[in-house]
């Protein structure tokens, strides 16, 4: 990616006047009647934004383009509304599709002179709007008013997430391109995530009452499951017995579709979907990632299932609400015989990724299956007490947990991903006849926003007590096992260095930054050498200089060196160099999980070079280092000079220092 956008930058700067051409036809395009809802032009958009921090495109020239290519569109589609009025019914593609026409003069009629402006911000009738103001007759000076402010609003609009996005690509390749990509992919599940809980909800809620009305008549027809479908459906039927018989069913048929997935998909032999996904989410780690995903994971930790679950329980019964506290009990008493019986009936292994996988089992996985459990009959509870319209948003929210949930147990390696989708399932199934017993036999919730208030409040003091107390401890117990080779020194010496990383791992086929130094021994006779030659400790970014990178007046020396991860670690050893006029080097050690036999001497790898100044958008600057070392290495040769033993480095080779 990193290597067609610099190709791309590289165009630009040749051809700028292509530049201006295109955002001045996008932009046009974009608001043109019909052909807006054709072209692509967001995306577009969106890649020119990215352009524009990048450095390649200026702002203000791109901002003025944009605006007049907008406000081009929309006085085309006027004047089409304009002179052909009534008449644009009868051409295509109203004559095929008339309610697109139809729904702008709907949207012109409710909002009036003000929808040229809304218009063009809502996707549905941003291309037809100037056509149906000009059409019902808006007056010219006020469609020109309405057209320019919107047009000025519109394209910082959308030129903004490009230049975000741009921006953020720029610091990506300084300190670790695996964790946007790592965000990015965490907004797209999570948007993916409300997508669907909407869309379902919107699919399913018509068709409620006719399928409970259904499963009653079923359990008719059938006397043997008569007592399952009136446990869910009948108000007056006792349910203890109908749902202890369901969940046995839920539990019996759940584990057998596992099996069978386990059997085709074996995660231990078979290089599946299972291992693809295990493999690439592993590529994606970084410390501060790594933080995120335990946190992501201690939603669902057991210490805050029990406060959740307490909580919750406490407030029912000092309500009086027996039945739905008696539900409650139910699905937590699930999720505990499940997650038991399932993992010792099975016995599918972990990933061997963290120390001490061995010792547990992996199906199902306990957090997710709590967390859809728990989150999920609690958003059931809520949306009973919410107006219709609106009963997609608890369960909106509560999916956004589940997804955080499941998705860090992937990315920390603790699960297979069928592990994951299967307990996913199988604690959907049993908050699905869960929530339709309550809806059936308990009465609404009188007061959502102190269940809301109780829920919020329990979780979110049981994570600051996580963070404050055993986080650390937590996050050692995620870390992945890495091991560590054995070399002879003297075989390293002379060509075991060609075996280690040429190039800082951050993303796959990224390889910007080559690794031209290699240390064998302990860093603090380094350090000592060094600071004779005036290298001393680098001062890192951190919450008490993080304000420096807003100040982009700040010269380069002055500015904190950002962390840069290797092979999903941050350094052991960060020097700087000030030298005259403002130039500053850096010097970086990653341990290379390697020790040199017979003295069993760490080995270490890194790189010098020198860091230059970048500013975006004139609000934020920050360290960048230079792909060529220039004469980084030549300075770092001589203030070596008196190691214990050195090697200077060839013409594809790095330094080596012991």
């Amino acid at each position: 990616m990193t290597e067609l956008f610099h190709t791309l930058l590289d165009w630009v700067a040749l051809h700028p006047y292509w530049s201006w051409a295109l955002i001045f036809l996008v932009s046009l395009s974009e608001s043109l009647a019909v052909v807006g809802l054709i072209v692509p032009g967001v995306v577009i958009m969106f890649g020119i934004g990215a352009l524009i921090a990048a450095g390649s495109i200026p702002f203000w020239p791109a901002m003025g383009w944009a605006v007049a290519g907008a406000v081009a569109g929309d006085g085309l589609s006027f004047w089409l509304g304009h002179h052909y009025r009534e008449r644009l019914t009868a051409f295509w593609p109203f004559t095929r599709y008339p309610e697109s026409l139809n729904r702008g003069i709907r949207f012109f009629d409710k909002y009036g002179g003000k929808s040229v402006a809304f218009g063009r911000f809502f996707g549905p009738v941003r291309a037809v709007i100037p056509l149906v103001a000009g059409m019902m007759g808006m007056a010219p000076w006020r469609f020109l008013v309405a057209n320019l402010l919107s047009a000025l609003a519109w394209a910082p609009a959308y030129l903004l997430p490009g230049m975000v996005f741009g921006a953020s690509i720029e610091l990506a390749s300084e300190v670790a391109f695996r964790l946007v990509f790592l965000l990015l992919l965490l907004a797209a599940l999570l948007w993916l995530t409300v997508w669907l809980v909407h869309h379902v909800f919107l699919l399913l809620h018509p068709h409620t009452s006719t399928l409970i009305q259904w499963m009653l008549r079923w359990g008719e027809r059938h006397p043997r499951m008569e007592g399952l479908s009136a446990a869910m459906a009948d108000p007056d039927h006792p349910e203890a017995k109908g749902l202890s018989i369901l969940a046995s069913l839920l539990i019996l048929a759940s584990g057998m579709f596992t099996l069978i997935i386990g059997w085709a998909m074996d995660a231990a032999a078979d290089p599946g979907i299972n291992h693809a996904v295990l493999e690439n989410l592993q590529s994606l780690r970084t410390p501060w990632a790594d933080q995120l995903m335990v946190f992501f994971t201690g939603l669902a930790d057991p210490e805050t299932m029990t406060a959740l679950f307490l909580a919750v329980l406490a407030l029912l019964l000092w309500r009086g609400r027996k039945h739905a506290a008696l539900h409650w009990l139910a699905a937590a008493l699930f999720c505990l015989l499940a997650v038991s019986l399932l993992k010792h009936g099975f016995q599918i292994t972990r990933p061997s990724v963290i120390a001490g996988a061995e010792t547990s089992y992996a199906f199902p996985s306990g957090h997710t299956l709590w967390a859809t459990v728990i989150y999920g009959f609690l958003s059931v509870m809520l949306a009973r007490a919410t107006a219709p319209p609106w009963r997609w948003i608890p369960y909106s929210i509560a999916a956004l947990l589940i997804a955080c949930v499941a998705l860090s147990r992937l990315y920390l390696g603790m699960h297979w991903l069928s592990d994951v989708l299967g307990s996913f399932t199988l604690g959907i199934a049993w908050v699905s006849a869960l929530g339709i017993a309550y809806h059936r036999h308990s009465e609404e919730e009188s007061n959502a926003w102190g269940l809301v208030a109780t829920a919020a409040a329990t979780v979110l003091l049981v994570l600051i007590l996580q963070g404050a107390l055993i986080h650390e401890r937590r996050l050692a117990s995620y870390a992945p096992v890495i091991e560590t080779s054995e070399m002879d020194e003297s075989y390293w010496w002379k060509e075991g260095w060609t075996e280690l990383p040429r190039f800082r791992m951050d993303s796959r086929h990224l390889r910007e930054q080559p690794l031209n130094l290699q240390y064998a021994g302990e860093l603090q006779p380094l350090e000592a050498l060094l600071a004779d030659s005036g290298w001393k400790g680098a001062p890192m970014l951190d919450w008490g200089n993080l304000l420096k990178l807003l100040s982009p007046s700040l010269p380069l020396q002055q500015l904190p060196v950002l962390p840069q991860v290797h092979d999903g670690q941050h350094e052991s050893l960060v020097l700087e160099k000030l030298l005259p006029e403002g130039r500053r080097l850096v010097l970086r050690l990653w341990s290379a999980q390697v020790v040199l036999s017979p003295k069993m001497k760490p080995l270490w790898i890194g790189r010098v070079a020198e860091q230059h100044k970048v500013e975006l958008l004139n609000l934020l600057a920050f360290a960048a280092t230079s792909k060529e070392p220039g004469d980084a290495l030549r300075q770092l040769t001589e203030d070596t000079r008196r190691a214990p033993g050195s090697r200077l480095p060839g013409h594809d080779g790095p330094l080596l220092l012991r």
